[in-house]
Formats: structure tokens, C-alpha cells, sequence
């Protein structure tokens, strides 16, 4: 019978765009259909549940905010269970979702596969990201949180900071409800707009932030640089260096990929494949620094000192979903889907698999990908 018990969020099974706001849709209606967007189930990513399966069982999804749903389901399947997957929406989680999950969790003698309880309060929460990160010696951005415009001129008045620096709500995403304030003219808007967006925001520990901007901007090359890491367990699996114009603070490359940037692309991807290698224990312990299993990690290389530093991790790092198109992402590698850049990638096949063979086996390939997850996975939880 059933093996692993997976949590997820009862907002993974309905659409995806319900509560977007308009510059989202916008900016995405330019790439895909909206409708795209509308259908669920996001629980489960492409090539996902049947690796699992084959590794640590077969599973049972159940919801984690009712409030009984995985403890009324261990209790029947206790015979047999032994593992929980915790997989709540790390975005829009909130306080009742949170504790409807340790309350019942906190009572199961499980292993986890992916989030621990604690651990999820980090992937939400980047304040508690950065605070066991510093507490661990992970190099992470200096930040201070802060409650109010008051509160925020007396921290910013003992800090070091000096413009630019970030301003976000502590469990926004992708770029979302962030301001990069450049001059003091800018400021009270920044203030003023994140106050806003913190107040409208879901969450289990809200707060506002004021973050240390690290140099990513390679001058000679005009880039803004980042890279996604994927760690499972003592490993990591795959990653990609996301490659941006210089003006563009945000080095996301969704939306923002141009074959203009092909040749600093594969400079960055190689260069990403080099630091999987050398700093593989550095990255693995970033993550078991925050009591989790397998995350996407954001990091980037500090341009003045040349030292990797963390930003944050994702355990629900997009890799496309099993129906073909939804979310805008296509098969043969889902993501990426960018048509020129997939293009590229097999054209120039056997030279790539040859330069960065972590992002061509291990990550276009998404079968591949976790299965090499799952299978680290079972050695880890065992180990």
C-alpha cells in the first residue's frame, strides 16, 4: 500500500493566474496563452511522481490545510507509511496552512523527502534564510528587517548601507513586490510601495526587508549574472547560469532570454558547470544549513570579492508540468522552451554534452533529472 504521504497546497489544484496581478499577465500573454495557466494540477512537476515512486513507494496526495487530511491518512495507512513529502505553495502559504501542517507533522515520526517543517519556514521566509545562513558561515547578503518607516531610518542610520539597496517584502518572488532604490530621492516611494505590498501579501511571518545589493555585473561582458543550482541531499544534480544586459537588475532569464546573449550564455553556463564541481560541498551545505532535502538554489558570484553568495531557495523550482503547453512549458526540456534557444541546445548537442554535461544530462533531460533527485534522495534520508 502506500508508502509516502504528499502535502500539498489546495491552491496548486486551481488556476494559476487567478490572482495575478495585471503586469504578470501582461508581460506573459507576449509568450503564451493565458489559458495556458488555467488548468491544474501544479503538485507535480513533469517526470516527478513516477521517479519518486519508483525509489520510495507508491503515495497518496492529501490536502495540507484542512487540518486533519495527513493525520486522518497516516492513521489509516500506518501499516505502511513511512515517508512525507511537504510540498505547500512556498509563496502563499499562510500562518492557519503552516500550522495545520506542524501540528499534524509534529506528531508523525516520518522521514522527509524534501521541506522539513522548520526548514519551510526558510524557504518562505528570506530573513530566516539569511539568519541561519549567517548563523551557519554561509555568505548571504547583510539585511535588516524592519516594521516601519521609522523603524527603517533608525536601522538604515546604524547599518553600512549605502545606495543602491533592496527593499522587499520577506516572501515575495521572482522580482515581485522588490524595489531597488538607486538615490535618498527614491526612497519614500520604495518605502511607501512596500508597505503596501506587505500589508496585501500572504504569508506565515510577513515582514519587510532592507537587503545589501551584491555587485553581479560583469562589466567587460555588459551582464548581469545568477545561477539555479539543484541539490538533492550530499549532491548537486544540475544547474544553469541565467545571463541578463547589465541594466536589468533582475537576472532571471524567463521573459528576458535573447539568442543576442548566446555567447555569454554558454561563458556563464560553462562557468556555472565549474562551480557544481569545485563548490559542490560549499552548495550542499547551504542547503542542509536549513534543515532541508532538495531545493533549487539561487546564488550568484560576488563581483568585487569573487566569493559565491546565497539568495534563496525553491523546492518548487519550475521544470515543466506532464500536460504539454501548460504554464508555457514544451517538451523536448519543458524549461527551457524559449524556441531559438532550444533550437541552439540541439543543434549544438555534442559539443554541450561535452562543456556542460550537469545541464545537459542531468537537467534538459527532466526524466533524467529526478531520477538522479529520488535516487540521491533514498540514499540521503537513509543515510
Amino acid at each position: 500500500m502506500y508508502k509516502v504521504i504528499s502535502v500539498s497546497s489546495k491552491s496548486f489544484r486551481r488556476p494559476a493566474n487567478l490572482d495575478w496581478k495585471g503586469p504578470i499577465k501582461t508581460i506573459l500573454s507576449k509568450y503564451t496563452s493565458l489559458d495556458r495557466f488555467q488548468e491544474p494540477d501544479r503538485s507535480w512537476r513533469v517526470y516527478e511522481k513516477e521517479n519518486l515512486e519508483k525509489y520510495f513507494g507508491p503515495v497518496i496526495d492529501v490536502d495540507s490545510g484542512d487540518g486533519y487530511s495527513i493525520l486522518d491518512t497516516y492513521e489509516k495507512y500506518k501499516d505502511t507509511v513511512e515517508y512525507i513529502r511537504l510540498f505547500p505553495c512556498s509563496e502563499n502559504c499562510g500562518k492557519k496552512e503552516y500550522e495545520s501542517i506542524s501540528s499534524q507533522v509534529n506528531q508523525l515520526d516520518l522521514k522527509y523527502i524534501t521541506n522539513s517543517v522548520d526548514g519551510f519556514l526558510a524557504v518562505q521566509s528570506k530573513d530566516e534564510t539569511f539568519r541561519c545562513w549567517g548563523k551557519n558561515g554561509v555568505k548571504c547578503p547583510e539585511y535588516f528587517t524592519y516594521d516601519n518607516e521609522r523603524d527603517f531610518h533608525n536601522k538604515m542610520s546604524e547599518s553600512s548601507f549605502e545606495y543602491p539597496f533592496l527593499l522587499r517584502v520577506n516572501n515575495s518572488v521572482s522580482g515581485e513586490d522588490t524595489v531597488l532604490v538607486y538615490k535618498e530621492s527614491q526612497l519614500n516611494n520604495a518605502l511607501s510601495v512596500i508597505e503596501k505590498s506587505n500589508k496585501r501579501r500572504f504569508g506565515i511571518n510577513r515582514k519587510m526587508m532592507c537587503i545589501k545589493l551584491i555587485n553581479t555585473i560583469d562589466k567587460k561582458r555588459d551582464v548581469n549574472i545568477s545561477y539555479r543550482v539543484h541539490v538533492a541531499g550530499n549532491k548537486v544534480i544540475s544547474g544553469y547560469g541565467r545571463v541578463v544586459p547589465s541594466n536589468n537588475w533582475l537576472a532571471i532569464t524567463a521573459g528576458s532570454f535573447t539568442m543576442d546573449q548566446i555567447d555569454n550564455w554558454m561563458y556563464y553556463n560553462e562557468l556555472c558547470q565549474k562551480i557544481m564541481v569545485e563548490k559542490e560541498k560549499e552548495i550542499v551545505n547551504a542547503v542542509k544549513a536549513l534543515n532541508l532535502n532538495h531545493q533549487g538554489v539561487d546564488l550568484i558570484i560576488d563581483q568585487d570579492t569573487n566569493e559565491l553568495c546565497f539568495l534563496e531557495v525553491q523546492p518548487t523550482y519550475a521544470t515543466g508540468y506532464p500536460k504539454e503547453g501548460y504554464y508555457g512549458y514544451y517538451p523536448p526540456f519543458y524549461n527551457p522552451s524559449d524556441p531559438n534557444l532550444v533550437k541552439f541546445l540541439i543543434e549544438n548537442k555534442s559539443e554541450l554534452e561535452q562543456k556542460i554535461p550537469m545541464y545537459y544530462f542531468n537537467w534538459l533531460d527532466k526524466k533524467n533529472h529526478f531520477k538522479l533527485v529520488f535516487r540521491e534522495l533514498k540514499k540521503y534520508v537513509w543515510s
